[in-house]
């Protein structure tokens, strides 16, 4: 649960540094998809509700629609944050 929890904190960070319209993920390269399908390429045993709020909160701060944030995707090369 600590591991999460950094990775949100983390997140939260890296989001507050970016420029929240420099990351639109490519159409091609990202194409929209669900909630189920984000959890489905989660680690291993990961709490859903956490997940998902990362999620949005990189969504938020980014700018970036919601249901185009993968869990696979690097903030610098895939989100366009310096």
């Amino acid at each position: 649960m600590l591991w999460l929890i950094c990775i949100l904190l983390a997140a939260i960070m890296v989001a507050a540094i970016c420029y929240a319209s420099a990351g639109v993920p490519s159409e091609d390269k990202w194409p929209p998809i669900s909630e189920d399908e984000f959890i489905q390429r989660c680690s291993p045993g990961v709490n859903r509700e956490r997940a998902l709020k990362v999620r949005r909160i990189i969504s938020e701060q980014l700018g970036v629609d919601y249901d185009r944030v993968y869990p696979e995707q690097k903030f610098v090369e895939d989100l366009g944050c310096d």
